[in-house]
């Protein structure tokens, strides 16, 4: 399990991934940006403020799984992700 600070400091990494990247190089990122999410949720288990801040990501995450360009080319999933990443960070 990662320490908080790690997740917050991944989180912005992916935020300004999110934001400035083209969609290719996003879609390039899709298993790291899953085992981030993955981790999060781990993390979010057992820290009560980090589960207020989920409301839900396990359709992005199945998304990802399933069919990752599609799902990161679906602008709400991006803005979702970019909610996200800018709480934690």
């Amino acid at each position: 399990m990662l320490p908080a600070r790690e997740l917050i400091h991944q989180a912005s990494k992916i935020k300004t991934l999110l934001s400035n990247a083209d969609d290719s190089e996003i879609l390039a990122h899709a298993d790291e940006l899953l085992l981030f999410l993955n981790r999060l949720r781990d993390f979010s288990r057992r820290n009560v403020k980090v589960q207020t801040l989920l409301p839900s990501i396990d359709d992005i995450m199945y998304g990802l799984e399933s069919n990752p360009e599609v799902t990161l080319q679906d602008k709400s999933v991006r803005a979702r992700l970019l909610n996200l990443f800018m709480k934690l960070s």
